[in-house]
Formats: C-alpha cells, structure tokens, sequence
C-alpha cells in the first residue's frame, strides 16, 4: 500500500460485514482505523455513512487520499494487490482460482441479496403479511445455498489446503441467520472452517469485539 499520511478508514458497524474486511486487513499486516456507525434510519451516524456510501451500507473504506471503495469483495481485491502474501485470492495459475470466484462471487451476488431484502421486508413490501413472507422466503432460500456452499466445502478450508478470503466470509456469516444451531445441524463442514478461521491469533480479537 502506498505511503501516506494516515491509515486507510472503514466505516463498520459491529456484527456486519465490516468485520469481514476487519479479518482481511489483520491477515494481510496492514493497518486498519476502524469508525464504528449505525446504518439505520434515524441513527445519529446515519448521515456520515451516506456521506460516504449512498447506499448507506457498510464496509465503506475510504482511502488516505480521500478515494472510496465499498463492496467487501472489492476491498478484499484491493487488499490483494498490496499483500498478497495474505493469500485472500488465489494466485493466477492456482488450480483454486476458478473454483475461488465461483464460490466468492455466490456470496455476494446470490447469498448476501437475501439479507438485503429479509432483513428490512417492510423496506419492499409495506403490508405486514408480504413482509412476513419475504423474510420467511428469503430466509428458506438462504439455507438453500448454504446447503448448496456445504455441498462443495473442502477442509481444513473450503477450497482444500490454502486458506482464502472465502474462510473469512464464513467466519462471519455462519454467525447470522439461519443460526449457529442451524448451521451445526445443517453444515457443519461451513462450522468447522468458520471455527478455524476464528481461531486464527491476527483474528481473535476481531471476532471478540463483534461477536463475543
């Protein structure tokens, strides 16, 4: 990462996917300041997270020089460039790689949207009976593709052998819904790889402070 005057920004909050980048910024060996907001509405830190991120989401990193990135999949990219040595992407030639956007890519692009529209039914559907559904359905569709994830899941890490920023996804995210419970009856190769993850010393702290 290139000199500068102070340390690149994240805009988190605590339990989010804030904690994703948090993990991949500790494995890399960079430095990492960390501004805690609450993206809800009404919040008193609402409108500084939409200064930043219009879409009032978090992880939000801004950029010693002032640029900003959001999307944690991007943000882990970035990482990459600078330390590869953390090993988030598999390097080109790795036979992992293919598998590794496949599986990285099905996170964000096919889990994560169920939480975007089951988290905040009432968001996209105004009568309470819709808004029930959509969480319940979106919830069911959830643990489809986890099923889908445990199906495909390798160890010690999900793509076999090497470690990568896929682990660091499900440390987090085997922590929200359907549940810890659900995810040990249901997936528990997604535990185990999440509970190595976890137990990893540049991440401890991390998991404590947002999930402990």
């Amino acid at each position: 990462m290139p000199p500068a005057a102070a340390n690149p920004l994240l805009l988190g909050s605590r339990g989010c996917g804030s904690a994703i980048v948090e993990c991949a910024f500790a494995l890399a060996g960079l430095p990492l300041t960390v501004e805690d907001v609450d993206y809800s509405p009404g919040s008193p830190t609402r409108d500084r997270l939409l200064a930043v991120n219009p879409l009032g989401q978090v992880p939000a990193l801004v950029l010693p020089d002032g640029r900003v990135l959001t999307e944690s999949l991007a943000i882990l990219h970035y990482l990459d460039d600078f330390a590869p040595r953390a090993a988030l992407v598999p390097p080109r030639g790795d036979a992992a790689r293919e598998a590794f956007y496949r599986w990285a890519v099905f996170l964000v692009a096919a889990v994560y949207p169920t939480f975007t529209y089951g988290d905040d039914p009432k968001k996209w559907v105004p009568d309470e009976a819709g808004a029930k559904q959509l969480r319940e359905s979106t919830d069911r569709h959830r643990e489809s593709l986890f099923r889908q994830m445990e199906a495909a899941a390798s160890a010690p890490w999900f793509l076999g052998g090497r470690m990568s920023a896929i682990d660091v996804y499900l440390l987090a995210m085997t922590r929200w819904r359907p549940g810890r419970k659900w995810f040990e009856a249901n997936a528990p190769k997604l535990v185990a790889i999440a509970q190595r993850a976890g137990g990893l010393a540049p991440l401890a702290p991390i998991v404590l402070r947002h999930f402990g």
